[in-house]
């Protein structure tokens, strides 16, 4: 039986952006089917060294030091690839053989790089973003950007087979980092549906969840992600005015954390928004969920987007979702029919609001039109059985 090697940055004890969701997701469906062996690092002394993963599957934690934001960033996600690096190596020496790698992103391209070139194990590399996209092609003149970058190409030229969650990130490792169309496969992000299906039905008829976020007669409006400008939540925030002139109680709440917080609280209170607009920070998956049970809508406003887990849990959830018209959300999310999109603007983003608070009909019937979507699309099982096929593309 063919053992498989998979190496990430993000596992569910140090999950950062959809790419720790990814992983955690997929891995244990694979584990169901085959033998993996899951390397990830250890920050502060989290997790076990060495824990089951479902039925074949084991997950491994190297000690490391957590990579900080700063000039030196790339410097310190070496280290942790570096110390990986060793725990991998230990396993080699003592005889353990893998007959494929799978690799998520530049975070953890440096140990595979080395691993492929000294011992020859064929790789599959999954790219979830680009330094390019995230920078908006503003990278030249910024060395830590152009380091990334540089890291990014290193590894696409070095993979014998590319993973990308959408069309347009195929589309993007092309053009951005020269990536050869023929060694590209497109395969989808999943979602865990399964306990959010009926969420909405269940939370609905207990009333203190939702007073716990807003008053009965408040439209609440949930924005969840990495708050980072290619997010665009301050376009949400800007959106609000304009939503308030109809709804004059509306409340939004925006979760999660991000760079762009301090700039996000200043916004709102230039806007003079402080009784509408609720930032709050970190929240655990089950509060995210029993908020999108109960929002009258859930928006995702991205200028910047590979694909968008988020916007898959909040339609699993039954929430009406509004997102922006970019990259891969264009692809999840077909524009009246199980959801709509927008333009980056946020008179048009409170136009999408408006529409969906002002027909409550219309925006649950596309809601459990995406619920369908979900179910027959996006599960992890599905989304195992397609990577499987890649790998036997390479044993």
């Amino acid at each position: 039986m063919h053992r498989y090697l998979m190496i990430s940055p993000e596992y569910n004890l140090q999950r950062v952006g959809g790419l720790g969701v990814h992983v955690q997701g997929l891995a244990p469906r694979l584990s169901d089917r085959v033998l993996l062996d899951l390397f990830v690092p250890r920050y502060q002394g989290l997790g076990d060294y060495c824990e089951p993963l479902r039925r074949h599957g084991t997950v491994y934690r190297a000690d490391a030091i957590e990579p900080r934001p700063g000039e030196d960033f790339d410097l310190q996600v070496w280290r942790m690839n570096d110390q990986i690096n060793a725990a991998i190596t230990r396993h080699i020496n003592i005889g353990r053989e893998f007959s494929l790698m799978h690799v998520h992103d530049w975070l953890s391209g440096y140990v595979a790089n080395d691993l492929h070139q000294r011992y020859g194990i064929p790789m599959v590399a999954t790219i979830h973003a680009t330094e390019m996209g995230r920078r908006r092609g503003q990278i030249w003149g910024n060395p830590l950007s152009e380091r990334i970058h540089l890291a990014e190409q290193y590894l696409i030229r070095e993979a014998d087979l590319i993973i990308v969650c959408s069309e347009f990130m195929r589309q993007e490792v092309i053009t951005a980092l020269n990536a050869p169309p023929e060694k590209i496969r497109v395969i989808p992000n999943g979602v865990e549906y399964e306990h959010l299906i009926h969420l909405r039905d269940q939370l609905e008829a207990l009333p203190y969840i939702r007073r716990r976020w807003a008053e009965p007669d408040q439209p609440l409006i949930f924005f969840v992600g990495r708050l980072e400008w290619e997010k665009g939540p301050d376009l949400l925030v800007q959106a609000m005015p304009m939503v308030l002139e109809a709804f004059p109680n509306a409340k939004l709440i925006l979760a999660g954390k991000g760079s762009y917080t301090d700039q996000l609280v200043a916004l709102v209170r230039e806007l003079e928004l402080e009784a509408h607009v609720q930032v709050v920070g970190f929240i655990s998956d089950q509060t995210r969920n029993e908020i999108y049970a109960v929002a009258d809508v859930a928006v995702f406003p991205s200028r910047y987007e590979p694909f968008g887990i988020v916007a898959l849990e909040a339609m699993a959830a039954g929430a009406p979702v509004i997102v922006g018209d970019v990259g891969g959300l264009s692809e999840v999310v077909e524009h009246g029919v199980t959801g709509l999109r927008t333009p980056n603007d946020p008179q048009a983003i409170a136009d999408a609001i408006l529409q969906t608070l002002h027909n409550p009909e219309q925006a649950a019937a596309r809601a459990r039109r995406a619920q369908d979507v979900v179910r027959t699309q996006y599960s992890w099982e599905a989304i195992a059985e397609r990577v499987l096929e890649v790998y036997a593309e390479l044993v």
